[in-house]
């Protein structure tokens, strides 16, 4: 099992890219499947779609990005992943 706690960078599939001030990920096994899940903020706006998350540690991972909460002053999402 993987967890991580800090800032992190998502590459959305038409090649945007922001930088989350900081996600909270962890990684299960549910009957032999892995599966990711989490949650993030950002200063900047984030939306909704598939992305690539890309940690400092080098890990890395395809993600559904939903459930966007912007305001005025950031972005909240949860992550999801298989």
């Amino acid at each position: 099992m993987f967890s991580y706690s800090g800032p992190a960078r998502l590459i959305y599939a038409d090649g945007n890219a922001v930088v989350m001030d900081r996600v909270d990920l962890i990684e299960t096994v549910n009957d032999g499947v892995w599966q990711l899940s989490g949650a993030g903020t950002a200063a900047g706006t984030l939306t909704g779609g598939e992305a690539r998350i890309k940690l400092p540690t080098g890990g890395e991972a395809d993600v559904l990005v939903s459930n966007v909460r912007v305001s005025e002053s950031s972005s909240t999402v949860t992550l999801l992943g298989t």
